[in-house]
Parts: structure tokens; C-alpha cells; sequence
């Protein structure tokens, strides 16, 4: 069985009649998708981009994506589609879409920059990767 990460390139043909939405990962060299009916469903069809990020009502720092390492899923757990679980994604991208607080995603640390080598990502997922 071929092991997915958070970065799987995904084929460009359609899945049981489903089209796709495609979108990049921040530094690196691929995609992800999603059934475009996910995407109607969730209320995002519609959604115009006003913020620099979800809303969170907890105290949050901004973090951009290309300073945090894409997180690593195994393959055996458990997911409705390419590594996504349906229900968790629906609810993050239903509140998205309506403007509801959101937890906000934890963070870990990695070595500084001044290690050899260097790290390429200054953060690491601790919890929360259907957010990410």
C-alpha cells in the first residue's frame, strides 16, 4: 500500500465523477485536492478571503504556511478521501466560511536557525492537522 504524507501529488483525473479543486502546498513541489461537492457543501463556494487567516478566538500569533513543516499522516489512519476525514474538514471549512472562531492550530518549535544545518522550517504541527 502506497504511503500518503500531508503532500501527495494527486492524478488530474477524476474520481468516480467528482471533479477536484486543486491547491498548492507552500514550499513544496505539489498539490492537494478536494471533491469540488465538499467544497459546495462546506459553504465555501461563495467565500471571499478578508483575513489573513481563520478566525480564532483564543490569543494566536499569525504564522505563515512556508514556516511550518508540512505534518506527516501514516497511512493507516483511518480517512474518507486521499487523507482527508470528511467530517473534521467539513467543520473546519464550514466555519471558515461563516466567519466562526476556530481553535487555533499548536505549534512546536524546531532548532534555531543558527544550527548546522539549519532547519527549513522554523514550527512543527503539534495537534490540529485537519487545520493545517
Amino acid at each position: 500500500m502506497k504511503k500518503h504524507s500531508a503532500c501527495v501529488r494527486v492524478a488530474s483525473e477524476r474520481t468516480k465523477g467528482n471533479k477536484r479543486l486543486r491547491f498548492s502546498m507552500p514550499n513544496q513541489p505539489c498539490d492537494f485536492a478536494l471533491p469540488d461537492d465538499w467544497w459546495l457543501e462546506s459553504g465555501m463556494a461563495n467565500f471571499v478571503k478578508a483575513t489573513p487567516s481563520y478566525r480564532s478566538d483564543e490569543a494566536t500569533a499569525h504564522v505563515p504556511m512556508k514556516e511550518i513543516e508540512p505534518p506527516y499522516r501514516p497511512s493507516d489512519v483511518p480517512k474518507d478521501w486521499l487523507g482527508f476525514d470528511r467530517e473534521r474538514l467539513m467543520q473546519v471549512l464550514q466555519g471558515i466560511a461563516t466567519g466562526a472562531s476556530l481553535p487555533p492550530v499548536p505549534l512546536t518549535s524546531l532548532p534555531g536557525e543558527h544550527d548546522f544545518p539549519p532547519a527549513p522550517y522554523r514550527y512543527r504541527v503539534r495537534d490540529g492537522y485537519h487545520r493545517f
